[in-house]
């Protein structure tokens, strides 16, 4: 079925990204931990390195992620953050069309897609994509309809999309539709910084027609903060076929045990109101990674991803039990001894989960539902970590681990 919807964003740029703390709490998905962004790229020359941390699966760390921007001129900005004097964003671009057929054999079909009025970079931490400029914006769009009478060259339905949570006939499907808005640039001693955010949607439509030079598709919705915003996309759509797949190859349906050999270390915040600090600890099975040290970068690599919630002050050492989020969905109840929750937003994984590079490159994921997590400190500044989960697909994902956690 679908092969990479963890991955359906994450289409390969030359640009980095790396997150950091935000201004803008409420409109972070997956928790709600400040969103700020730190992006390479712009108009000038000139090199740099940015570093920074995540939660709830957005770890952060980027390295050489200022290709051009540090020191040259002012990076473009695209008036308005996007809106225009009608009050609506322009898109200009399709920049990924995903036909998934009827994957629960419901008689409903399934159409994803990435809108943009930006050119994209990379966030180093996660490898999805961002808008690249201030005012740049992604839409992203899960509509269910018809059934397409020819899945390799698919055609989404007209008609009027409802957001919803279901996967109904003419449903705008809440749980993968979002927005991402680069909102504001900031000039530091070490380049340009961005403050990127995530906006979830309380209700909308999706109002599709066909036109001369392809669709024409006009989104309201109002966001879970209140707001109303407006997307007009006019152009050609070109859906990629992967109706043909007989299961959801994202998910990881086995029992796994990772046998790490490097492991690294985040501290992304203290919470005081909490009482507790915020780590993120990535263990890889092999040493083959990319750049940025965020993801295997070989077929049957793994990563197993821990995103922690000591007491304050005391350390990683302790007993680590499932968190509970909130009515919010991706908001954590911060407190002492939690390890995030597992679980998917949109083309994320996010939390506590396994990241897993197949033999033919496709990503699958198991995220954690259950289990318990024992982290102690040595002596010899070591950490043993042993992991007894249960993954949403009622797989053991097991860890015993002993060795340096090298700090980013």
């Amino acid at each position: 079925m679908i092969k990479d919807l963890r991955y359906i964003i994450s289409i390969v740029v030359a640009l980095a990204i790396a997150i950091l703390p935000s201004c803008t709490p409420e409109t972070n998905p997956d928790t709600d931990k400040e969103p700020d962004t730190e992006i390479g790229g712009g108009d000038g020359s000139g090199e740099g390195e940015g570093e920074g941390e995540g939660e709830g699966g957005n770890e952060g760390g980027n390295e050489g992620g200022n290709e051009g921007g540090n020191e040259g001129s002012v990076p473009e900005i695209i008036d308005n953050n996007g809106v225009g004097e009608d009050g609506v964003i322009a898109l200009d671009r399709a920049c990924t069309a995903y036909y998934l057929g009827d994957v629960w054999d419901t008689g409903v079909a399934d159409y994803y897609l990435m809108l943009s009025n930006d050119d994209l970079g990379m966030n180093a931490a996660t490898g999805f994509e961002v808008p690249l400029h201030q005012g740049g914006w992604i839409l992203y769009l899960d509509l269910w309809s018809t059934i397409s009478e020819n899945t390799a060259d698919a055609v989404l339905p007209e008609g009027t999309y409802t957001l919803g949570h279901g996967r109904d006939m003419w449903c705008f499907y809440d749980e993968f539709s979002l927005s991402t808005n680069n909102y504001e640039q900031v000039k530091t001693e070490d380049g340009w910084r961005y403050r990127i955010k995530d906006i979830l949607f309380k209700s909308g439509t999706v109002e599709v027609e066909h036109v001369e030079n392809g669709y024409l598709i006009t989104t309201e919705v109002e966001t879970t903060t209140g707001e109303t915003l407006s997307f007009r996309y006019e152009g050609p759509v070109t859906f990629e076929d992967q109706s043909d797949d007989e299961e959801w190859r994202n998910y990881l349906d086995e029992d796994v045990d990772v046998k790490p050999v490097i492991g690294t270390l985040n501290h992304y915040s203290s919470y005081e109101e909490s009482n507790c600090d915020n780590y993120v600890i990535q263990l890889f099975n092999v040493d083959e990674l990319t750049a940025d040290k965020v993801h295997p970068n070989v077929a049957g690599g793994m990563k197993l991803m821990l995103d922690i919630y000591p007491e304050l002050g005391k350390g990683l050492t302790g007993t680590y039990n499932i968190g509970t989020l909130s009515d919010e969905k991706y908001l954590l109840k911060k407190e002492p001894w939690v390890y995030y929750p597992g679980c998917y937003w949109g083309s994320l994984a996010l939390g506590t989960f396994l990241e897993f590079v197949d033999l033919d490159g496709t990503v699958l994921y198991s995220v954690v539902k259950s289990g318990t997590l024992t982290i102690t400190e040595n002596e010899d500044d070591t950490y043993t970590i042993v992991a007894d989960f249960v993954t949403e697909r009622d797989k053991k994902l097991t860890c015993n681990w002993t060795g340096k956690l090298e700090e980013l």
